[in-house]
């Protein structure tokens, strides 16, 4: 019962930390689609060169390691940088840094699958480029839960928060109900995600069935 009691008093500290992760996803997956979806086109192009060096360019930045990445963005990129016409430097922030790296497996991803999306609509077939969409959260699923591992390089988010829980409260025994309760919140944030995909898929699958029938 103390337990429970604990984990409820703080709460709202670790849903704040949660807040980060989303952050971070969402931060990543627009990026992933704003790179992707141009180098989508780029391996659709009518030039041999062109198409087949993008391909390449896909695969190199789809299969790049993730964990990796994180560190290296954190240690490479400056805590500043300045910018043209901006007295002030700019502050680039560790989830900022984590969202970047995220996003490289986004831009891999969203640039393959949109261009069989595309290559789809150009031979008269919208619903299948239509499952685009559904692979797109699903991506964005696995890279939310991947913003976990913004906690090594000093984003207070979910994991970082919880590993601060056990410390000021001196309970060694709550490490595992901290993260029981910490894996909650993904489960509940993503879950719904990925069962209106399904549903979404399914449908769309359908339709594709449909048309070639």
């Amino acid at each position: 019962m103390e337990t429970l009691e604990t984990l409820w008093t703080w709460s709202p500290f670790l849903l704040q930390g949660f807040g980060w992760n989303v952050l971070i996803a969402f931060t990543a997956g627009l990026i992933g689609l704003m790179l992707g979806v141009p180098l989508a086109f780029l391996m659709r192009a009518q030039m041999r060169v062109v198409a087949g060096v993008s391909r390449k360019a896909s695969g190199v930045i789809h299969h790049l390691p993730t964990f990796a990445l994180i560190f290296y963005m954190a240690v490479i990129l400056p805590a500043e940088v300045s910018l043209p016409g901006i007295d002030t430097p700019v502050r680039v922030a560790a989830w900022f840094k984590v969202a970047l790296a995220l996003s490289a497996m986004q831009i891999g991803y969203v640039s393959e699958n949109f261009a069989t999306a595309l290559q789809a609509w150009r031979d008269g077939d919208p619903s299948k480029a239509m499952l685009f969409i559904p692979g797109w959260i699903n991506g964005f699923l696995i890279t939310a839960i991947a913003s976990s591992n913004a906690s090594v390089v000093g984003v207070n988010e979910l994991v970082s928060r919880c590993n601060t829980v056990i410390a000021a409260t001196g309970q060694t025994d709550l490490m595992i109900p901290v993260y029981l309760y910490a894996s909650l919140f993904f489960l509940a944030f993503c879950y719904p995600l990925s069962w209106a995909v399904g549903v979404l898929k399914r449908r769309l699958s359908a339709r594709v069935s449909l048309v070639r029938q």
